[in-house]
């Protein structure tokens, strides 16, 4: 009985000691869609990705919910900032449509957490038009093109100066 208690615990030493093995840290891949470009304020920003879905109405097919967000980070910028877009276009085949759209959700988010204060802005379109050149209906490539006037939201109030947005993106449609 002594030997088989006497074999176990090098075993056990063995498998210990395996089990804590080292490896190297993980890092999360960085996702870069290669999708397109925004301008804000002349300050151009790498699209990350770009992704939709279909509004829930009559022609939901030929409507879109997109969500757009950019890579905002200078080079001597640490930590995260980023631009969000959200955009509803209720027919894709109208190829114009002019912000601000009766019905239409809107918003841009920008978050810096560079500044030690008030890490995201939010910003409501004032003025503007988003070109879509729709996908064709058995699905591919959708591409849009934006160029809007937007202000700065706080509490429900448009406060500050008028600032540009422009830029395109595109997308699968399956």
């Amino acid at each position: 009985m002594k030997r088989i208690h006497a074999l176990l615990l090098p075993a056990a030493v063995i498998l210990l000691l395996s089990a804590c093995s080292k490896s190297e840290d993980y890092v999360p891949p960085v996702y870069r869609c290669d999708c397109g470009t925004l301008i804000m304020d002349g300050d151009s920003m790498e699209v990350l990705g770009a992704e939709f879905v279909y509004l829930q109405q009559e022609d939901s097919l030929f409507s879109r919910r997109y969500f757009v967000t950019a890579d905002a980070r200078t080079a001597d910028e640490t930590e995260e900032h980023a631009v969000s877009l959200i955009l509803d276009v209720p027919n894709v085949q109208q190829g114009n449509l002019f912000y601000p759209l009766d019905g239409a959700f809107t918003q841009v988010d920008e978050t810096n957490f560079n500044v030690a204060f008030d890490t995201t802005q939010t910003f409501r379109i004032t003025n503007g038009v988003a070109s879509v050149l729709p996908a064709p209906l058995s699905g591919g490539e959708e591409s849009v093109t934006i160029d809007f006037l937007m202000r700065r939201e706080q509490n429900g109030e448009l406060v500050g100066f008028e600032q540009t947005l422009k830029g395109n993106f595109t997308l699968e449609i399956n």
